[in-house]
């Protein structure tokens, strides 16, 4: 099986139309919000769209530590963080203790960043051809 080919989303229609577009073309994906989402949409919104979809969904804290303790404390298990090193050992700490996945990304992600708007199936399709 290959890897999963990450998408990053903005909202509930588009998640739902990413996950659709990934059955139909049978290639499996890995779900995170769009680059610094947290911030603009805030936690709470963000735990909640997990649960409508039924799938991790990475959550980009960018490099706030507060949006990292703010999206623990609303449910969300999979963080990411862009911000200094030793912060991100401090964060590492406390999501291990909350059982969440912290990923401490030190280059922007190699993913599908869809825009509002976009069709997921034309632009994963278009994807898949790179």
């Amino acid at each position: 099986m290959s890897a999963p080919v990450a998408i990053a989303i903005h909202d509930l229609k588009q998640g739902r139309a990413a996950l659709d577009a990934a059955r139909r073309l049978s290639v499996p994906v890995a779900l995170r919000t769009a680059p610094g989402a947290a911030a603009y949409l805030g936690a709470g919104y963000l735990a909640a769209l997990e649960d409508a979809l039924g799938v991790p969904l990475l959550v980009d804290c960018g490099g706030d530590a507060g949006l990292v303790m703010a999206a623990l404390r609303a449910g969300s298990r999979r963080l990411a963080f862009n911000g200094r090193h030793d912060v991100a050992i401090k964060l590492q700490s406390m999501c291990g203790q909350m059982n969440a996945r912290f990923e401490w990304e030190t280059r922007p992600p190699s993913c599908l960043v869809l825009a509002p708007g976009d069709d997921p199936l034309r632009r994963l399709v278009l994807h898949l051809r790179e």
